[in-house]
């Protein structure tokens, strides 16, 4: 086989870094989140979605690309969501054929009673274990392999300069 067939050492080595980060990570915030609130990551994060929004309302496109689920995904989420009155869907009275998701005060105060926490378990297994030219770095990283793969979630984040 050509060598082109294979990952050189040092990539099937990055490789699998990543890879354990991207199991690992997640399903450990998932477990901290489960614990402290009842929400998966993915739940939180539609949330977190919610609550940076206009009037913490967003179209559900928008808020699959914003929060990165599938919109199938992002259904089932707003679903469960929906029957903790952490948030209500309704048609867009501007486009019918659209459907905002909306924060509620409860989904606000759960927010806010969590997120203290959840930031300070990313501190603790991201950022605290990197200097501020590697947290550039991963920014940079992390924003050239996802903008090929789903530019619009790249596009919806707030611009660099806002640090």
């Amino acid at each position: 086989m050509p060598a082109s067939d294979h990952l050189s050492p040092q990539e099937d080595r990055t490789w699998s870094l990543l890879v354990g980060v991207m199991m690992w990570l997640p399903a450990e915030l998932d477990a901290w989140l489960e614990e402290a609130a009842d929400l998966s990551h993915a739940e939180f994060g539609v949330l977190r979605c919610l609550s940076t929004g206009e009037d913490r309302e967003i179209h559900m496109s928008r808020l699959a690309a914003t929060a990165s689920v599938t919109p199938s995904h992002l259904s089932r989420i707003v679903g469960r969501l929906e029957r903790r009155g952490l948030l209500t869907r309704s048609t867009d009275p501007a486009d019918a054929r659209k459907t905002l998701a909306r924060l509620t005060e409860v989904g606000e105060r759960l927010l806010a009673d969590v997120e203290p926490g959840y930031v300070a378990e990313v501190r603790t297994r991201v950022f605290d274990l990197l200097g501020g030219q590697q947290i550039d770095q991963l920014e940079e990283l992390a924003e050239a392999i996802l903008t090929p793969l789903r530019g619009e979630c790249v596009d919806l984040l707030p611009p660099r300069s806002a640090r």
